[in-house]
C-alpha cells in the first residue's frame, strides 16, 4: 500500500461526493474559527490514528509476503521430488 495509492483514493472520495466533502469542510472551517484548540488537537488526533493504522497495516503486508514466499520455497523440493 503506497502513499500515492492512498491520495489518489482520498482524491476519488473527495471528487465522488462533493456535496458531503464540502459539508465537511464547511464544519471544519467554523470550528476552527471558533476553537483552534480543539480542531488542531482533532487534526493530530486523526494523523497519529492514520500513522498507527498505515504501521500496522504495512507490517501485516510484508508478513503476509515473508508467508507466501516461505511456502513457496517449501514447495519447491517437494515439485522436484515429484517430477524424479
Amino acid at each position: 500500500m503506497g502513499f500515492e495509492a492512498l491520495m489518489k483514493g482520498g482524491f476519488d472520495l473527495i471528487s465522488d461526493h462533493t456535496y458531503i466533502a464540502g459539508a465537511i469542510l464547511a464544519a471544519i472551517a467554523v470550528l476552527a474559527y471558533f476553537k483552534i484548540k480543539l480542531v488542531l488537537k482533532a487534526i493530530l488526533a486523526c494523523l497519529g490514528i492514520g500513522a498507527i493504522a498505515y504501521i500496522v497495516l504495512f507490517i501485516v503486508d510484508l508478513t503476509s509476503t515473508g508467508i507466501e514466499s516461505r511456502e513457496k520455497f517449501l514447495d519447491r523440493p517437494n515439485e522436484a521430488i515429484d517430477k524424479l
